[in-house]
């Protein structure tokens, strides 16, 4: 019998300050097999990761041991010893995308330094690319083309032993099942697999077992499809029960004649290729939320700059309140902080090697009338966020911490409009509903339009007034 991929023992991992974030964890994958992690945004899965490929964040400490294919037991603070692994025994595909990928370098060099351009083409095509991408940077790409460039880097790659945090983050449903099924053809290859995930689907569709993470603890652990049917903890239970399959379409009300955003005639393409949109017209209400959906790569994030005055389009206009930012720099003077984006990638938005709390404060130097002390506490309570994240700088928090605390600098700003692209893809099941509530609660109390750029077309359909589909 073969020895398992992966056995975790007594895992303990202690952030830059001594805290403990991770308690005594125990997790085994058997060899070929599959185990699935789930749990609340900020819990540790992540950190889990990272500290089975010895990459946790700077100051962050670990204790324990991890034995690996085999291998004698390593003590999880040797992360020197753990990196020996990669590639050749272990390979992670990490929660950010474009972090894994080497800005200066194609995409098809990236990959042929695995294997042979005849493989790195057929793993490109595999995951729905065309093979010009093997030609772009990584700068070029969407979020989702850039996550499905990594599933690829996996198929070029023979380390028995695959981690994979939120391997469909970002992923229209095509492209989300098509990856569910790569993985499962790895498992079916023989390869192990400790998947991370907040996708309810994904984690039935792998089946093997499954672990529940709360607060760094594991409380609940057993096969996957007990668990579904009869989960024994209350949190098991809730996060299952979270999914926005299940959520009731709110009735909401707006100001329909009062616009905070407009565009008529809208389109836009890169040079020498076929317009992503064309004659686009877009009408968000104070107080109303319009999503956009579709494919990924067919122009939503580009949609949303060309919105929020980032991105000229190539025709047709924008109307802020009444005024063209295009046209009058005075009224993109004067309103450009009260039109804010939610970044798909929102460590995009911090300093890397600043504290979170001194990049709030700085904030006053656009919004003078901003007081830090009364205004940021409640934001932090209704967000489920620790207060003391806010010491920590933007690395050494998970990716779900992240996204909230980007959603806190913005509403902190006081915005008239908000473009979200993906703003719960990073975020658990419980943790996403009570987000999207909090959303709704300022679009309808405060007269904030929204903007809604997703793939998940239960939420938004559960979320928006109005829903536009890109690129079908």
């Amino acid at each position: 019998m073969s020895p398992p991929a992966l056995v975790i023992r007594g895992l303990a991992i202690r952030d830059g300050h001594g805290a403990t974030v991770v308690a005594e964890v125990d997790l085994e994958v058997e060899a070929g097999g599959t185990l699935v992690l789930i749990g609340e945004t900020g819990s540790g899965k992540s950190l889990i990761a990272q500290a089975v490929m010895g990459l946790l964040p700077q100051g962050f400490t670990a204790s324990g041991t991890i034995a690996i294919n085999g291998h004698a037991a390593v003590d999880a603070g040797q992360a020197g010893l753990l990196r020996l692994f990669w590639s050749r025994e272990t390979m992670l595909l990490p929660q950010e995308p474009r972090a894994a990928l080497d800005p200066t370098m194609r995409i098809g060099r990236q990959l042929f330094e695995r294997t042979g351009r005849g493989d790195a083409v057929a793993a490109l095509q595999a995951v729905g690319l065309a093979p010009a991408v093997a030609q772009a940077y990584p700068l070029m790409l969407s979020g989702g083309m850039a996550q499905r460039v990594l599933v690829a880097s996996v198929l070029v790659g023979h380390a028995p032993l695959l981690i994979a945090d939120e391997p469909t983050k970002g992923l229209d449903p095509e492209r989300l099942d098509q990856t569910r099924d790569l993985l499962l053809s790895l498992e079916q290859a023989g390869r192990a697999l400790l998947v991370i995930t907040h996708d309810i689907g994904l984690a039935r569709a792998l089946g093997g077992r499954l672990a529940v993470l709360r607060e760094g603890r594991i409380v609940e652990q057993g096969e996957s499809e007990a668990i579904f049917a009869a989960p024994r903890q209350p949190y098991t239970r809730a996060w299952i029960e979270a999914d926005p399959s299940r959520w009731r379409p709110s009735l909401r009300c707006c100001a329909v004649d009062a616009p905070v955003l407009a565009g008529h005639g809208l389109r836009f393409g890169f040079r020498g290729r076929p317009a992503l949109f064309d004659g686009l017209d877009i009408h968000v209400p104070r107080g109303g939320v319009l999503a956009l959906t579709g494919p990924s790569g067919c122009g939503k994030t580009t949609l949303g700059n060309i919105l929020l005055g980032l991105q000229a389009p190539d025709a047709g206009q924008v109307s802020w309140a009444g005024a063209d930012p295009y046209r009058d720099r005075a009224a993109l003077k004067r309103l450009r902080r009260r039109y804010q984006k939610l970044h798909q990638d929102p460590a995009s938005v911090f300093l890397p090697g600043r504290s979170i709390g001194l990049q709030l404060a700085d904030l006053a130097e656009v919004a003078p009338e901003l007081d830090l002390a009364r205004d940021l506490p409640p934001l932090l309570e209704r967000l489920r966020l620790d207060p003391r994240l806010l010491r920590r700088r933007p690395g050494d928090v998970s990716g779900g911490e992240a996204q909230r605390l980007a959603l806190a600098r913005i509403l902190l700003m006081k915005p008239a409009l908000i473009v979200a692209d993906e703003p719960t893809s990073r975020l658990d099941p419980l943790v996403q509903r009570e987000t999207i509530a909090l959303l709704r609660e300022l679009v309808a109390g405060e007269g904030v339009g929204l903007v809604l750029i997703g793939h998940d077309r239960a939420l938004l359909a559960a979320t928006a007034d109005d829903v536009i589909t890109i690129g079908r």
